[in-house]
């Protein structure tokens, strides 16, 4: 599986600048929120918005480093998109665990005490 959070990516994704870094990654926890039941929601209403949806937070995930997450949005967002087929069940699943381990990286790194 690919990193949760590859903070030297996001780093050089923003030319090691640790300022704008940690503001992204603090965007990450407030502006960038996944609620599952808003995206299953979504997908009963409109596929194209429910790729939408997933396409920010996916989109959020690469930007400070955070692989896994991106890569399984983006399986997401293609079948959404039907580029290709699958089962979005089990890969909304996966999504939710990567996205929540994810969250509390970027919590730890920022030193942000869990609830």
């Amino acid at each position: 599986m690919e990193a949760l959070l590859d903070t030297q990516t996001g780093l050089d994704l923003v030319d090691n600048d640790k300022e704008l870094y940690t503001s992204l990654l603090e965007f990450y926890l407030t502006d960038n929120k996944f609620d599952v039941k808003e995206l299953h929601e979504l997908i009963m209403k409109s596929k194209n918005e429910a790729a939408s949806y997933i396409h920010r937070v996916k989109g959020a995930s690469r930007q400070i480093g955070a692989k896994a997450a991106s890569a399984q949005g983006q399986l997401i967002e293609d079948i959404l998109r039907e580029k290709t087929e699958g089962n979005l069940a089990p890969l909304i699943n996966d999504f939710c665990g990567i996205y929540e381990k994810t969250v509390k990286a970027v919590k730890a790194y920022l030193g942000i005490q869990e609830d």
